[in-house]
């Protein structure tokens, strides 16, 4: 008895696991798939972008738009598409909702993938070609309000006879003394930053050993005769300083002598 009845238990059983089984699964038929035709286009411009993947992937097949942006697929109705492009982000719609539109034929708006970028800054060392064949001159340091009238540098004494107007004009006007006087003053100041690199109070004070006002007494005659070009050396200067205090002390020396 207890064996039949675990038969009978085990039938039903079977059956009820048969219904589950046809209601949940879905079968595919070549007869029920139906031909799906769409466009892809830019959701921003509307422009159509080719080349895009239709992909089906119950089936793990799929084609491509054309470079009009236009494909075709066989595919279940119940099947999903999705579309992926470079540049654009993927999207996945219902086969129902392709085909189900007027004239059959959808059109799918992909969303363009937007980057931001930071501010970049292309620079170049190397020298520019001149591509219009026109002879360049050589570019100027000398700023245009600084520049004279009349010459790019100094005239020789033979321009007074070719331009003898120009050549009074140059060192005789009032403005073109004064902006030789600027100019003077500004390669002085540069000199000057280069020099004191080298040449300084304290390269001063540690070579001859004064301090206070005698310190600042032999800095008034080191400025005044040290002749030191301006891409001198450390060796060049504490030389030159020992030069001059040597001269100093000899001067002080003949000053504090009582006169005969």
């Amino acid at each position: 008895m207890t064996t039949k009845y675990i038969r009978i238990v085990s039938i039903i059983l079977l059956f009820i696991a048969g219904f589950q089984f046809t209601g949940y699964c879905q079968l595919y038929f070549n007869e029920d798939m139906v031909n799906v035709k769409g466009e892809v286009i830019d959701e921003m411009t509307k422009e159509p972008v080719g080349y895009v993947q239709v992909l089906n992937m119950r089936v793990r097949g799929g084609t491509m738009t054309d470079a009009a942006g236009k494909f075709s697929i066989q595919a279940d109705p119940s099947d999903t598409l999705t579309f992926k492009s470079l540049n654009y982000k993927d999207k996945k719609i219902a086969v129902k909702e392709i085909f189900n539109t007027e004239n059959g034929i959808s059109k799918i708006e992909l969303s363009p993938v937007k980057i931001l970028l930071g501010q970049v800054e292309v620079t170049s060392s190397a020298p520019k070609v001149n591509m219009t064949g026109i002879p360049m001159g050589k570019s100027v340091d000398v700023p245009v309000e600084l520049r004279s009238d009349y010459f790019a540098s100094k005239p020789k004494t033979l321009t007074a006879i070719s331009k003898p107007l120009s050549f009074i004009s140059y060192y005789l006007s009032k403005d073109e003394k004064e902006k030789r006087a600027t100019l003077t003053a500004i390669h002085s100041e540069r000199d000057w930053k280069i020099l004191s690199l080298v040449y300084n109070k304290e390269i001063i004070e540690k070579v001859s050993g004064f301090k206070g006002d005698a310190l600042e007494d032999f800095m008034l005659f080191c400025n005044a005769f040290n002749a030191l070009p301006v891409n001198a050396s450390n060796y060049d200067v504490e030389k030159r300083i020992r030069e001059l205090m040597i001269e100093y002390l000899d001067k002080k020396s003949n000053q504090k002598k009582p006169a005969e």
